[in-house]
């Protein structure tokens, strides 16, 4: 079922809602908050397998990218990262908790999708969190020096060149989801290069609650999945954003792809129905 998301600050997103066959009252209802410019599409076949389960599973895209991208989006720097945390993914909270008023609501955030939902947490709160390969995108903490350099690459020569000729990054062209606005990538750049990632970010919109306290307002019990051959979400950087959750109950797991029988799983991986195997323990958790 398409739908449409209106935000607070008047944006429309595209998203899909997965129905189950027949309707549980007793299962919770689930929003995939997805990775950055990564099409909705991705969550698809694991938004059906939790439908196909009983529970109503919503995906959406963010502002300025995929369908909710609308024209000049792509050129527009005002269009940031923080938008997505203090305005999109409320927005598909709101939108959830409004069909289903009498259900337990369930956040699965991938990447900047989940430290998106601790940010929010405290203006549009859900019930759970599910954060798979979700981290602080910090370059110093990636392992692989080869790795390092390439990021170094794509914030330190890429963007910046392509969003001057360009006026928007076409980070599709590199393998990293598809394009996305020229402002989402240059604030995601500066956080890139603090210590602290964007708790270190004096220019953060809305410092009336600092990020860091917005961190130890999350109540709701957290689930932090990484895998073990991402190349940049590792336990270490996914630590910096659990160490601020002063006031949840933080269960870590790390899944290598040899305990599901596959060859890699990566830091997109776990939505892929070749990685299937996964869901069925993702299920019990938001079920649990």
């Amino acid at each position: 079922m398409l739908a449409s998301i209106p935000t607070s600050d008047d944006r429309e997103l595209s998203a899909r809602l997965f129905l189950p066959g027949r309707e549980n009252p007793s299962l919770p209802a689930v929003v995939i908050h997805p990775a950055t410019g990564v099409h909705k599409g991705l969550y698809s076949a694991c938004a059906q397998h939790l439908a196909d389960r009983g529970i109503p599973v919503l995906t959406y895209d963010y502002r300025g990218t995929n369908e909710s991208a609308l024209p000049g989006d792509y050129k527009d720097k005002t269009i940031r990262m923080s938008d997505w945390m203090l305005y999109d993914i409320p927005a598909a909270n709101r939108f959830l908790r409004s069909r289903y008023p009498d259900r337990k609501i369930v956040a699965i955030g991938h990447s900047v999708g989940g430290h998106g939902q601790m940010v929010s947490f405290c203006d549009e709160p859900v019930d759970a969190i599910a954060l798979v390969a979700s981290h602080a995108g910090i370059t110093k903490l990636i392992p692989s020096r080869l790795e390092r350099l390439k990021v170094g690459f794509v914030f330190t020569v890429f963007t910046p060149l392509t969003s001057r000729l360009l006026g928007y990054v076409p980070v599709d062209k590199i393998g990293m989801g598809k394009a996305v606005p020229a402002g989402i990538m240059l604030q995601w750049r500066h956080w890139t290069r603090r210590p602290g990632y964007f708790f270190d970010d004096p220019s953060f919109p809305d410092q009336s609650i600092p990020l860091t306290r917005r961190f130890a307002k999350v109540t709701a019990p957290v689930l932090s999945i990484v895998l073990s051959d991402d190349p940049w979400a590792t336990r270490q950087a996914s630590d910096v954003l659990l160490d601020r959750l002063t006031s949840a109950e933080v269960e870590k797991r790390d899944i290598t792809p040899a305990s599901i029988g596959a060859k890699e799983i990566g830091h997109m991986g776990f939505f892929r129905s070749k990685n299937k195997a996964l869901w069925e323990e993702l299920y019990e958790w938001v079920v649990g």
